[in-house]
Protein backbone atom coordinates (compact mmCIF):
# COMPACT_ATOMS: atom_id res chain seq x y z
CA UNK A 1 0.00 0.00 0.00
CA UNK A 2 0.93 3.65 -0.10
CA UNK A 3 2.73 5.21 2.79
CA UNK A 4 0.88 8.11 4.26
CA UNK A 5 3.35 10.82 5.11
CA UNK A 6 2.88 12.56 8.45
CA UNK A 7 -0.27 10.77 9.60
CA UNK A 8 -3.73 12.07 8.82
CA UNK A 9 -3.08 15.76 8.23
CA UNK A 10 -4.64 16.56 4.88
CA UNK A 11 -3.71 20.23 4.97
CA UNK A 12 -2.08 20.86 1.60
CA UNK A 13 1.62 21.64 1.64
CA UNK A 14 2.46 25.03 0.23
CA UNK A 15 3.94 24.94 -3.21
CA UNK A 16 7.58 25.98 -3.09
CA UNK A 17 8.73 28.94 -5.20
CA UNK A 18 11.30 26.64 -6.75
CA UNK A 19 8.67 24.12 -7.84
CA UNK A 20 6.43 26.84 -9.29
CA UNK A 21 9.41 28.21 -11.19
CA UNK A 22 10.33 24.76 -12.50
CA UNK A 23 6.77 24.08 -13.62
CA UNK A 24 6.33 27.38 -15.40
CA UNK A 25 9.59 26.75 -17.29
CA UNK A 26 8.56 23.19 -18.19
CA UNK A 27 4.91 23.71 -19.07
CA UNK A 28 2.75 26.17 -21.00
CA UNK A 29 1.27 27.63 -17.81
CA UNK A 30 2.04 30.94 -16.16
CA UNK A 31 2.93 31.21 -12.45
CA UNK A 32 -0.61 32.36 -11.65
CA UNK A 33 -2.16 29.47 -13.58
CA UNK A 34 0.06 27.01 -11.74
CA UNK A 35 -1.11 28.38 -8.39
CA UNK A 36 -4.68 28.00 -9.62
CA UNK A 37 -4.02 24.44 -10.82
CA UNK A 38 -2.57 23.60 -7.44
CA UNK A 39 -5.91 24.43 -5.83
CA UNK A 40 -7.66 22.14 -8.31
CA UNK A 41 -5.07 19.47 -7.70
CA UNK A 42 -5.57 19.61 -3.95
CA UNK A 43 -9.31 19.34 -4.34
CA UNK A 44 -9.08 16.34 -6.67
CA UNK A 45 -6.23 14.61 -4.84
CA UNK A 46 -8.15 14.68 -1.58
CA UNK A 47 -11.57 13.92 -3.01
CA UNK A 48 -11.55 10.18 -2.23
CA UNK A 49 -8.40 9.57 -0.20
CA UNK A 50 -6.84 12.56 1.54
CA UNK A 51 -3.29 11.69 0.51
CA UNK A 52 -2.19 14.60 -1.66
CA UNK A 53 -1.90 12.55 -4.86
CA UNK A 54 -4.48 11.68 -7.49
CA UNK A 55 -5.38 8.05 -7.97
CA UNK A 56 -7.24 6.62 -10.92
CA UNK A 57 -10.70 6.84 -9.31
CA UNK A 58 -10.19 10.48 -8.36
CA UNK A 59 -8.93 11.18 -11.87
CA UNK A 60 -11.92 9.53 -13.52
CA UNK A 61 -14.35 11.32 -11.22
CA UNK A 62 -12.74 14.74 -11.77
CA UNK A 63 -12.86 14.37 -15.54
CA UNK A 64 -16.42 13.01 -15.39
CA UNK A 65 -15.41 10.07 -17.55
CA UNK A 66 -17.88 7.20 -17.61
CA UNK A 67 -15.50 4.78 -19.24
CA UNK A 68 -12.98 3.21 -16.88
CA UNK A 69 -10.82 1.83 -19.69
CA UNK A 70 -10.37 5.25 -21.26
CA UNK A 71 -9.79 6.90 -17.89
CA UNK A 72 -7.06 4.42 -16.98
CA UNK A 73 -5.34 4.80 -20.38
CA UNK A 74 -5.31 8.55 -19.95
CA UNK A 75 -4.21 8.18 -16.35
CA UNK A 76 -1.27 5.98 -17.23
CA UNK A 77 -0.04 8.56 -19.72
CA UNK A 78 -0.17 11.28 -17.05
CA UNK A 79 1.54 8.99 -14.54
CA UNK A 80 5.03 9.37 -15.98
CA UNK A 81 6.96 7.53 -13.27
CA UNK A 82 4.40 4.70 -13.23
CA UNK A 83 3.87 4.72 -9.44
CA UNK A 84 0.05 4.44 -9.92
CA UNK A 85 -0.65 7.95 -8.62
CA UNK A 86 -0.37 11.39 -10.22
CA UNK A 87 1.65 13.97 -8.33
CA UNK A 88 1.38 17.69 -8.94
CA UNK A 89 4.28 17.83 -11.39
CA UNK A 90 2.76 15.04 -13.49
CA UNK A 91 -0.64 16.72 -13.31
CA UNK A 92 0.70 20.01 -14.65
CA UNK A 93 2.86 18.42 -17.35
CA UNK A 94 -0.04 16.27 -18.59
CA UNK A 95 -2.52 19.13 -18.69
CA UNK A 96 0.03 21.37 -20.35
CA UNK A 97 0.00 19.14 -23.42
CA UNK A 98 -3.79 19.14 -23.60
CA UNK A 99 -4.30 22.86 -23.12
CA UNK A 100 -4.69 25.07 -26.17
CA UNK A 101 -1.02 26.08 -25.99
CA UNK A 102 0.19 22.48 -26.28
CA UNK A 103 2.24 22.01 -29.45
CA UNK A 104 1.32 19.54 -32.17
CA UNK A 105 4.39 17.45 -31.38
CA UNK A 106 3.46 17.20 -27.71
CA UNK A 107 -0.11 16.25 -28.56
CA UNK A 108 1.11 13.69 -31.10
CA UNK A 109 3.45 12.09 -28.62
CA UNK A 110 0.92 11.93 -25.83
CA UNK A 111 -2.04 10.79 -27.92
CA UNK A 112 0.11 8.11 -29.57
CA UNK A 113 0.93 6.78 -26.11
CA UNK A 114 -2.78 6.68 -25.27
CA UNK A 115 -3.52 4.62 -28.37
CA UNK A 116 -0.47 2.38 -27.98
CA UNK A 117 -1.87 0.33 -25.15
CA UNK A 118 0.93 -2.20 -24.74
CA UNK A 119 3.67 0.41 -25.16
CA UNK A 120 5.47 -1.41 -28.00
CA UNK A 121 5.81 1.73 -30.13
CA UNK A 122 3.08 0.71 -32.59
CA UNK A 123 -0.68 1.00 -32.78
CA UNK A 124 -2.34 -2.20 -33.97
CA UNK A 125 -5.93 -2.67 -35.07
CA UNK A 126 -7.19 -4.04 -31.77
CA UNK A 127 -5.67 -1.10 -29.87
CA UNK A 128 -7.33 1.39 -32.19
CA UNK A 129 -10.65 -0.42 -31.91
CA UNK A 130 -10.59 -0.57 -28.11
CA UNK A 131 -9.73 3.15 -27.95
CA UNK A 132 -12.59 3.97 -30.33
CA UNK A 133 -14.99 2.00 -28.16
CA UNK A 134 -13.78 3.90 -25.11
CA UNK A 135 -14.14 7.29 -26.79
CA UNK A 136 -17.63 6.43 -28.07
CA UNK A 137 -18.64 5.44 -24.58
CA UNK A 138 -18.03 8.93 -23.23
CA UNK A 139 -19.01 10.93 -26.25
CA UNK A 140 -22.76 11.05 -26.55
CA UNK A 141 -22.83 13.37 -29.55
CA UNK A 142 -20.81 10.92 -31.60
CA UNK A 143 -22.13 7.36 -31.78
CA UNK A 144 -20.93 4.63 -34.13
CA UNK A 145 -22.09 1.05 -34.43
CA UNK A 146 -19.59 -1.78 -33.95
CA UNK A 147 -19.53 -2.27 -37.76
CA UNK A 148 -18.87 1.42 -38.38
CA UNK A 149 -16.02 1.33 -35.88
CA UNK A 150 -14.55 -1.71 -37.59
CA UNK A 151 -14.81 0.07 -40.95
CA UNK A 152 -13.18 3.16 -39.51
CA UNK A 153 -10.29 1.07 -38.18
CA UNK A 154 -9.88 -0.68 -41.54
CA UNK A 155 -9.91 2.56 -43.52
CA UNK A 156 -7.55 4.22 -41.02
CA UNK A 157 -5.10 1.36 -41.50
CA UNK A 158 -5.58 1.29 -45.28
CA UNK A 159 -4.47 4.91 -45.33
CA UNK A 160 -2.15 5.10 -42.36
CA UNK A 161 -0.19 1.85 -42.49
CA UNK A 162 2.13 3.06 -45.24
CA UNK A 163 4.57 0.12 -45.21
CA UNK A 164 1.78 -2.44 -44.91
CA UNK A 165 3.12 -4.23 -41.83
CA UNK A 166 -0.29 -4.32 -40.12
CA UNK A 167 0.55 -1.68 -37.53
CA UNK A 168 0.97 2.07 -37.38
CA UNK A 169 4.33 3.42 -36.27
CA UNK A 170 4.81 6.83 -34.69
CA UNK A 171 5.97 8.29 -38.03
CA UNK A 172 2.95 6.85 -39.84
CA UNK A 173 0.69 8.15 -37.08
CA UNK A 174 2.18 11.61 -37.44
CA UNK A 175 1.45 11.67 -41.20
CA UNK A 176 -2.09 10.51 -40.54
CA UNK A 177 -2.80 13.17 -37.91
CA UNK A 178 -1.39 15.95 -40.09
CA UNK A 179 -3.97 14.94 -42.71
CA UNK A 180 -6.77 14.31 -40.17
CA UNK A 181 -6.37 16.56 -37.12
CA UNK A 182 -9.69 15.21 -35.76
CA UNK A 183 -7.82 12.10 -34.58
CA UNK A 184 -6.30 14.19 -31.82
CA UNK A 185 -9.28 16.48 -31.30
CA UNK A 186 -11.50 13.60 -30.25
CA UNK A 187 -9.01 12.67 -27.56
CA UNK A 188 -8.57 16.14 -26.14
CA UNK A 189 -12.27 17.04 -26.00
CA UNK A 190 -12.87 15.25 -22.74
CA UNK A 191 -10.05 17.07 -21.02
CA UNK A 192 -10.74 20.50 -22.40
CA UNK A 193 -14.36 20.18 -21.25
CA UNK A 194 -13.27 19.04 -17.83
CA UNK A 195 -13.31 21.56 -15.03
CA UNK A 196 -9.65 20.91 -14.36
CA UNK A 197 -8.48 23.29 -17.06
CA UNK A 198 -10.98 26.06 -16.32
CA UNK A 199 -8.57 28.40 -14.61
CA UNK A 200 -10.99 30.84 -13.11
Amino acid sequence: GRQRMGGKSSKPKKLSKKEIQYLSENSHFTLAEIEQLYKHFNKISNSIAADGVIDVQEFQQALKLQNTAFASRLFSVFDQNKDTVINFREFVCGLSVFCSKGTLDEKLNLSFRIYDEDGDGYIDKSELLSMLRAIMFDNLSFKLTEQQMQNLVDSTFAEGDINGDGKISYEEYKQLVIKHPKIIESLTLNLIDADVTKLS
